[in-house]
């Protein structure tokens, strides 16, 4: 796998050519806010310690956290681009948002925070 995004083990997802276009497309102060932070891993400890369950509910419940972070015209240009279509925003920035999520799994589980092989599962 050939991904841009550090820590990124293509466990979850095995392309995040969407993501890494959005990530170009934004500006400094965007791409700040998007990305995985400190507060993130600790919410997946979070998740970790309460059992929250399998894979699909931890990507459900971290992309949340990302979807007011997400820039919704980023978003759109990053879709149309990579995959040649129009969606509206709030599909696009879902998209973002749990990639962003899923990326954030794989850093933690770089970190030892989790094992993503537990969750696939269950």
């Amino acid at each position: 796998m050939s991904s841009k995004l550090m820590l990124s083990s293509g466990k979850v997802f095995k392309d995040y050519t969407l993501l890494e276009r959005y990530l170009e497309l934004c500006s400094e102060s965007e791409r700040v806010r998007s990305l995985p932070n400190s507060s993130d891993i600790e919410f997946v400890k979070y998740l970790v310690s309460r059992k929250a369950g399998t894979l699909h509910d931890f990507l459900e419940e971290l992309s949340r956290r990302f979807l007011d972070r997400v820039s919704p015209a980023r978003s759109v240009d990053a879709v149309r681009s990579v995959l040649g279509t129009d969606i509206p925003e709030d599909q696009a920035v879902q998209l973002i948002s749990t990639q962003l999520a899923g990326w954030t799994l794989e850093i933690a589980e770089a970190l030892g925070v989790i094992k993503l092989r537990q969750l696939y599962g269950q």
